[in-house]
């Protein structure tokens, strides 16, 4: 399928828009190519080797099936036939933490980061595989999920999960809601 972006509009700058979602576009592991309007987030799998990355452009349409002219674009090495375990977020992951939050995508992850606590996005609508690998922690699994199918999924990964309730996710709501959101389920849980 090849998709021309075409506007009547001017094209979002990149930079902008990162910030207006709660991103500084100089976060470690994130590349931006601000010609083509891409920002690139780096996935590692859960040995700290870099196997992939999500190309995201606000330019593009958000559909499935469009490849490289979607909004977002995910590649990840294989091994055989097997994608390769690869989560974004690890460059603030600390093993000593108490909780881990587990998102479905980055700009969720990102509200996380922001408010002090680590997350991880796992940017996949089949969270099994990385099932194995959640279970060995010594941390408490906290998911926010997305109030759909792929969410359903996840939840089950999760000592605990919960939705945001009158946004479609955690990314859509701004920095002090999103923190709002999260002080809440830290202190449910802490009780």
């Amino acid at each position: 399928m090849n998709i021309v972006r075409t506007s009547l509009f001017e094209s979002i700058d990149i930079k902008s828009h990162l910030l207006s979602r709660g991103l500084n576009p100089n976060t470690k592991g994130v590349y931006i190519d601000e010609e083509s309007g891409d920002a690139n987030f780096l996935l590692y799998n859960l040995s700290g080797q870099l196997v992939g990355y999500q190309k995201y452009n606000p330019n593009y349409p958000k559909i499935s099936g469009a490849g490289r002219d979607a909004r977002y674009y995910n590649y990840v090495s294989k091994e055989g036939n097997r994608s390769m375990l690869a989560v974004w977020g690890l460059h603030v992951y600390d093993p000593q933490s108490d909780i881990l939050f587990v998102t479905e995508g980055i700009f969720d992850a990102v509200k996380i980061h922001n408010a002090g606590y680590p997350a991880i996005a796992i940017l996949a609508n089949d969270p099994a595989p990385l099932r194995g690998w959640l279970k060995t922690l010594n941390q408490i699994i906290i998911v926010i999920s997305d109030n759909d199918a792929a969410g359903k999924r996840l939840n089950k990964y999760g000592d605990y999960h919960f939705t945001v309730q009158g946004a479609k996710d955690l990314g859509d709501l701004s920095q002090e809601e999103a923190n709002e959101f999260i002080e809440n389920i830290i202190e449910t849980i802490i009780k």
